[in-house]
């Protein structure tokens, strides 16, 4: 990446929203340069625009997760189910003692509890062991969640049923937020 380039990111970093006009004064070029730089980013898939979260803001309770999986077959499998959880906004395949890392979101303690134990950690076939960290997320401020509209599949995309799950009913979890049984707000 030249130094414009670099530049051009940098003033994204700030200010997502800023003008094509600006960002040219701001470089020195005029706005169509600054449009032809931005979309060979984005051809070349090297940056997305996206929005982002904070996940303070929103009140989420974050856990990360270093899992211990016993194959490749199935840390292939669990890397598949991980990415397509809508609660999961950050996967890795990592080397040492853990070999993936999990990092998840959740409106509150109960409904973490409930993923933590009943949905993907405990129950997912091929995880010699796990830790988990719960805290929260100090930088970066912002992070692109899953932000899933309700469908009517009854089904999550790790293959549970929330109506079927007792905690569900005991109000401790409010489901996955890909199914029609979702009660929360996001």
């Amino acid at each position: 990446m030249d130094h414009k380039t670099k530049l051009l990111i940098s003033e994204l970093e700030k200010n997502g929203r800023i003008s094509l006009t600006k960002l040219g004064k701001k470089l020195g070029v005029s706005h169509v340069a600054i449009k032809k730089r931005l979309e060979n980013l984005l051809n070349k898939n090297l940056i997305k625009i996206s929005p982002q979260f904070n996940t303070s803001k929103l009140g989420l309770k974050i856990a990360a997760i270093n899992i211990e999986v016993e194959s490749y077959e199935k840390l292939k499998k669990l890397t598949s189910i991980f990415k397509e959880c809508p609660r999961t906004f950050f996967v890795a395949n990592t080397a040492g003692k853990f070999n993936l890392l999990v990092l998840i979101y959740a409106e509150n303690i109960d409904t973490l509890r409930s993923i933590l134990d009943v949905c993907c950690i405990r129950t997912q076939e091929g995880i010699r062991k796990s830790e988990v960290n719960v805290g929260e997320i100090i930088h970066p401020e912002f992070f692109p969640l899953k932000i899933h509209r309700r469908d009517n599949k009854k089904i999550t995309p790790c293959g549970l049923d929330c109506s079927k799950c007792e905690r569900f009913h005991m109000k401790k979890c409010l489901g996955c937020s890909a199914t029609i049984n979702y009660r929360g707000n996001l």
